[in-house]
């Protein structure tokens, strides 16, 4: 393979590149600029940034329970009276797991892995790529990255119908489960 045909994803090069690309000192006392503008790539930035990732649970057992609800903290009661359930099922509870809004905290695969250190991570009605995978992960399909196992599902309110396309998404749900917590 050439050298020239490697293609590294973003994420690996915002974490080659931690620190500014430009000394502002440097710059400064060239330039003469009073405040430079600095260009850093976005990616950079959320790499550096110190803010931790608030969440919804203690993590002990380093699940972590990313969901997209705007407008709520973590989750609709009627949402997390359904997830507790299947926590249950699962032999899990609110303790061994975090629950992080997406909605309401930014977060990527990057500061996810640093900060909570997940050993599974479930998404729902969340792409692999809100989070900067870099690779897509069809629903209910389990997926493992970097000793993690990565699973898609729709959102827990879809899957939560008294419906026969509920009740299907449920079962689909339960049999990617049991895959991923080799249950």
């Amino acid at each position: 393979m050439s050298e020239e045909k490697i293609q590294l994803p973003p994420f690996l090069i915002a974490d080659l590149y931690k620190g500014y690309l430009v000394e502002l000192d440097t710059f400064k006392a060239e330039e003469n600029l009073s405040s430079p503008k600095e260009v850093v790539p976005d990616q950079v930035i959320t790499e550096e940034r110190s803010e931790t990732i608030k969440h919804l649970g203690e993590n002990r057992k380093n699940v972590i329970i990313i969901v997209n609800q705007p407008g709520t903290a973590f989750l609709k009661e009627d949402d997390l009276t359904f997830l507790t359930n299947i926590l249950k099922a699962c032999q899990l509870t609110i303790t061994d797991i975090a629950i992080v809004n997406i909605a309401e905290t930014l977060v990527d695969y990057t500061v996810l892995k640093e900060q909570l250190n997940p050993a599974y991570i479930l998404l729902f009605d969340v792409k692999s790529s809100a989070i900067k995978l870099p690779f897509t992960i069809p629903v209910f399909q389990v997926q493992k990255y970097a000793d993690c196992t990565i699973m898609v599902a729709p959102a827990l309110s879809k899957i939560n119908k008294a419906t026969a396309d509920g009740k299907l998404l449920k079962t689909k749900l339960w049999v990617g489960l049991k895959q991923v917590f080799n249950i």
